[in-house]
């Protein structure tokens, strides 16, 4: 770690030096107590002066009033609101465009033709004693979202029915 001497720092308090060495000067101080004993040291009995003139007798005060009133104030939860029918209908026609739009782009097609050729040039001894967690991934997402879409029709038709 660079370590600034009291000439630098002199320049510091009395603003003679280039913003950005300025910035990286007041990050140095927040880190290294050794130059903020330099910089503090400094200071003299003529500024301490000129600032309890700028800084009421109360400041303290009304700092330690805000932090309490602070620290009480209650976060509001946020309430989580019920998808409606019309926005879960917006996500499956947004799902369906997005499938169409990749079937006719032949995207499925070509990731058909693809993808076996990969695997050949991939799969080896090793790979074939082990499971395919892949594939059990897949299955597990497929199943679930049939499971959704079995719960979504079956509310659908109890609403229906009432």
């Amino acid at each position: 770690m660079k370590h600034y001497d009291e000439l630098e720092w002199l320049f510091y308090k009395e603003r003679v030096i280039s913003e950005e060495k300025y910035n990286e000067m007041e990050n140095h101080l927040y880190e290294c107590d050794e130059c903020m004993n330099i910089f503090l040291s400094l200071i003299d009995n003529e500024e301490i002066n000129s600032a309890e003139e700028i800084i009421r007798e109360n400041f303290t005060d009304s700092v330690m009033d805000n932090i309490k009133s602070f620290k009480n104030k209650s976060i509001s939860k946020v309430e989580r609101t019920n998808m409606s029918f019309k926005n879960i209908f917006g996500y499956y026609v947004a799902v369906a465009a997005v499938a169409i739009i990749l079937t006719w782009g032949g995207f499925f097609s070509s990731l058909v033709d693809t993808l076996p050729k990969a695997a050949r040039s991939v799969i080896n001894e090793n790979t074939l004693s082990t499971p395919n967690i892949v594939f059990n991934i897949s299955e597990k997402i497929v199943n679930r979202t049939s499971n959704f879409i079995d719960n979504f029709q079956n509310i659908n038709r109890r609403e229906a029915a009432k």
